[in-house]
């Protein structure tokens, strides 16, 4: 006796479908799995065993051999369980007689019913992670119909062209299955349509965040602006209490609202790290992640002995700020090199290769020496030795990816009363959007990730703007990656002033604010001498 369930996995982002085999025969009784499977999957005998019994089923004692295909790639997770049993259950009542003549089985269409779930001790069918690509990956496939636990039922919603039954109970599972392989569906929950525009505007949670908050910082807030514009990535550097966590936590406010494709992106990354919630859909909010510094490796840039996404992948279309940045420490901050240049991860393995995107906007905020006060020695005892050391644990390879580095000063009297007087995140946020919109219009991707031969073209300097780019490059011995870097800058500047051509006050700009770190950087403590 022999069934087959077609059910799905994933590796990263990337998902394929897996066929679950089961055969029962006579002979020693026992039940066994095969096909590449790691310990999540192999623990499923139990669930399933158990999970049938206390659901009322008779599992008689027989061989029950389960095999999952294609065997050559490893299969993680709990997502088998439901398809596993329902395997069993059918092998044990085979299908009954009476199907329409146009029915699913009738038509040998069961690869057009997809199968996830765990299943639970009692009976109940759990959640499981990673539904969304799943699906994704089934639609693509031509699957017309998916049998998923009722706390999926979000991720449900999003792909339309899959009929979605959501089930609580092994039970429920069963009878539905059956139904749809005999035409006569009645699913408890049919997925409805999903209109690109229901991707509105960043919702704010909580405390508002507004600019309008900031004191003074008219260097900071306007860097901030050019940053998102751009989506450029940051460095705030300068003493404790001067407002660098209070504008990077102000930046997704200035963010345009993610369109269609960023918020499915951003929805797969979260259902493969399981924090979907039930009635949880489309992710609209930009992602803005936080590291605390004694974060590993792993949890940084992705990795482990079973290959998860990092935070950098979780910032993924949003932003990820690295406060304190110099405590990391050089091995650490030297990871985030890969991800800033090629916008994704690639983890290797013996038998897989799992690559994760990372397109997101870094943004750090340092102190100027341990303590934090340098150069006020009321405050400041550190040795300048200590503080050179200190401004150095960031590398020169991984400061010439920022592009835009500011230094926040500390905010006086006359800036304090006038707060109230500060520009809003609203304005900025439209000057922003028309910025984004333009550069999407004439070149279909954010400056930021311009490449070399799209850079000749579309960033054409004034003859004085040449010039003064020309005498930076010779004077400071800028590398390429350097003087792109500013080309960049002075476009996204540009764009915000509508100018089809960057101009010399456009430049001056961009070498003003690209400058401030790698002089820090260059001479140590000597810079605020």
């Amino acid at each position: 006796m022999y069934q087959t369930i077609l059910s799905g996995a994933y590796h990263g982002l990337e998902s394929y479908l897996v066929h679950v085999e089961v055969d029962v025969s006579d002979g020693l009784p026992c039940m066994e799995m095969i096909g590449y499977l790691a310990s999540q999957v192999k623990e499923s005998r139990e669930r399933v065993r158990v999970g049938i019994k206390n659901s009322g089923y008779k599992m008689p004692p027989k061989r029950v051999t389960i095999s999952l295909s294609p065997a050559d790639i490893r299969k993680d997770g709990s997502g088998f369980d439901l398809a596993v049993a329902l395997g069993i259950l059918l092998t044990l009542e085979p299908q009954e007689a009476g199907c329409a003549d146009n029915s699913i089985e009738n038509a040998g269409g069961r690869e057009q019913v997809l199968v996830l779930g765990e299943l639970g001790l009692d009976g109940s069918v759990k959640p499981v992670r990673g539904v969304l690509p799943i699906l994704v990956k089934a639609a693509e496939e031509g699957v017309k119909y998916c049998v998923l636990p009722k706390g999926n039922k979000g991720e449900a919603q999003i792909v339309r062209s899959v009929t979605c039954i959501c089930v609580e109970t092994l039970e429920q599972a069963l009878l539905n299955y059956k139904s749809i392989l005999c035409g006569n569906v009645k699913p408890e929950y049919t997925v409805g349509e999903i209109d690109n525009m229901t991707v509105g505007a960043n919702k704010i949670t909580g405390v508002i965040k507004d600019f309008s908050q900031v004191a003074g910082q008219e260097q900071a807030r306007r860097a901030a602006e050019i940053a998102v514009a751009g989506f450029h990535n940051l460095l705030l550097f300068g003493p404790p209490g001067s407002g660098k966590t209070m504008i990077a936590e102000r930046l997704p406010g200035i963010m345009p609202p993610m369109t269609y494709e960023e918020s499915m992106e951003v929805t797969m990354i979260k259902s493969v790290m399981g924090e979907l919630r039930e009635k949880e859909t489309l992710v609209t909010v930009r992602p803005f992640e936080t590291a605390h510094h004694l974060i590993t490796p792993q949890g940084l840039v992705g990795g482990g002995a079973v290959p998860g996404p990092g935070i950098v992948t979780r910032a993924h279309n949003g932003i990820l700020f690295l406060d304190e940045l110099p405590e990391f420490g050089r091995e650490k901050l030297d990871l985030l090199r890969q991800p800033l240049e090629e916008k994704k991860v690639r983890i290797v393995r013996k038998n897989y290769i799992c690559d994760y995107k990372t397109d997101f906007m870094l943004v750090a905020a340092m102190n100027p020496c341990p303590c934090g006060y340098f150069p006020d020695r009321r405050k400041c005892n550190c040795k300048i030795s200590d503080i050179n050391r200190y401004l150095r644990r960031i590398s020169g390879p991984l400061l010439d990816r920022i592009d835009l580095s500011v230094e926040v000063g500390r905010v006086n009297w006359e800036q304090l009363r006038l707060r109230a007087e500060a520009e809003s995140s609203a304005d900025i946020r439209e000057r922003v959007k028309f910025a984004r919109e333009f550069q999407l219009q004439r070149q279909g991707k954010l400056n930021a990730n311009l490449t070399a031969e799209e850079m000749r073209r579309i960033c054409v300097l004034e003859r004085d703007a040449d010039k003064l780019l020309e005498a930076v490059f010779l004077k400071k011995e800028k590398s390429v990656r350097g003087f792109d870097r500013i080309r960049k800058v002075a476009r996204t500047i540009a764009d915000l002033e509508q100018s089809e051509v960057i101009r010399e006050n456009h430049m001056a700009e961009a070498i003003v604010l690209n400058g401030g770190m790698e002089a820090v950087h260059e001479k140590g403590a000597d810079f605020y001498g």
